[in-house]
């Protein structure tokens, strides 16, 4: 079978509008880190309470708490009923309580009522988010041809990357157009409503997306009543291994998050340069995963993940050790040398993903494995690292922890392929 080396009039229009809707969502949800101050002090800040900035850090993680929850909500949706359904759903869940955080009244406006409800409209974003990007790796990966998937795929989490990058450049330009009392009292709200602005204008374009081949050529037998029960009855070793092999990039991918305050903490670097070489490192990252999804679709998922990961294995520990150095500028050197390797992951493990699972479960089994790791292995990694630092008393302790899960995740990927060619 032959394939185009171009990209159709609808799959150009699909993996745009997927990747911008990507970028939004996710700027929806991680904009509320960067005005953490801001809401702590006009929601949690109480006379007598010292806990204000655990309850809104709470307040944040919840989000993440929530994803599998929401993976297992949207897939039931989207295996049943459709995923452009739940493209449509999850906007919608991202959107609106955007719009409602930047209009929501504070504390000493309507009392305990205004932290019940912030919590409420970020556990209704941590359930959208939870949908959103299973939904479109499920999406894109059935709209395109083989020949063209990796690619196509990676482009997804470019536009992870920059909604990340797009709430770092709002928060820079508000802070510079607000003086720091207009942003306390009213400019951290235009963010949030921007935000929600910008997702229904995602909807307006997401209407218009055709349904994929492969969900309208189920037959009505084939559909599921319960999605997640079927899956979890019939596929529960893949649901495992999507897990594991999701699990060394969410480390990654936090670890990233945590090293300018791991940089700053145990090397004393300054803070503000560490955030704009972060921001810069990620800026370049998000076009090496590019490369990553090129690599996909020339040696194949499973290749390409093993390199990555294997690489990753056995270099860690000396990417972190060039941190010894004392210099600020070296490190560069190994947060370069990690996203050199990471982008060869994302398009890797999303590709192996959608090839796991049968049609009518597919959206629940990549939601379940993608959700599950970002769980239980991302978002415990800057306090597993933490950890591992006070108790080793060894600055480059988190290289262990990335080593470790690193060989797991490459075990897992290599007995599946093995098990795939004993098969052929």
């Amino acid at each position: 079978m032959t394939h185009s080396l171009s990209y159709t009039r609808d799959q150009r229009k699909v993996l745009f509008l997927s990747s911008l809707g990507g970028a939004l969502e996710y700027y929806d949800f991680i904009i509320y880190i960067f005005f953490t101050h801001i809401i702590e002090k006009n929601f949690f800040s109480q006379p007598g309470s010292s806990f204000a900035t655990l309850k809104t850090l709470a307040v944040f993680s919840i989000g993440y708490l929530l994803r599998p929850i929401g993976g297992v909500i949207f897939s039931h949706f989207g295996d049943r009923y459709g995923r452009k359904v739940v493209f449509i759903l999850t906007v919608v869940c991202m959107a609106v309580p955007s719009m409602a955080i930047g209009l929501l009244p504070t504390t000493a406006q309507i009392g305990g009522w205004a932290p019940l409800l912030l919590l409420l409209f970020r556990m209704l974003q941590g359930l959208a988010l939870g949908g959103e990007i299973p939904a479109a790796i499920t999406f894109v990966a059935e709209h395109m041809d083989n020949y063209r998937k990796g690619f196509s795929l990676s482009t997804l989490f470019v536009g992870i990357n920059l909604g990340m990058l797009l709430a770092s450049g709002a928060t820079s330009i508000l802070s510079f157009v607000f003086t720091e009392t207009e942003l306390m009292d009213y400019g951290w709200r235009v963010a949030f409503i921007v935000g929600g602005l910008f997702g229904f204008v995602s909807l307006w374009f997401r209407r218009s997306l055709q349904e994929t081949t492969a969900f309208r050529s189920l037959k009505l037998q084939e559909l599921k009543k319960v999605p997640f029960l079927y899956l979890m009855r019939h596929f529960p070793k893949q649901v495992f291994q999507g897990t594991f092999l999701v699990a060394i990039a969410a480390v990654c991918v936090f670890i990233f998050l945590y090293w300018p305050e791991y940089l700053h903490q145990y090397f004393h670097y300054d803070y503000s340069w560490l955030i704009r070489m972060n921001t810069l490192s990620t800026f370049i990252l998000s076009f090496m995963i590019l490369i990553g999804g090129l690599l996909v679709d020339q040696y194949g998922g499973r290749k390409v993940y093993l390199w990555g990961v294997g690489t990753l294995a056995c270099s860690s520990y000396w990417i972190f050790h060039l941190l010894l150095i004392p210099n600020p500028w070296w490190t560069m050197v190994p947060y370069f040398m990690l996203s050199a390797i990471f982008c060869l992951l994302p398009a890797a493990y999303s590709m192996i993903l959608t090839q796991m699972f049968p049609t009518s479960v597919r959206y629940s089994g990549v939601a379940m494995s993608y959700n599950l790791a970002y769980a239980f292995f991302g978002g415990t990694s800057p306090l597993i690292s933490e950890f591992i630092i006070q108790y080793s008393h060894q600055k480059l302790a988190p290289s262990l922890y990335i080593t470790i899960i690193a060989v797991i995740s490459w075990c897992v990927c290599f007995a599946q392929a093995k098990k795939l060619n004993s098969n052929d």
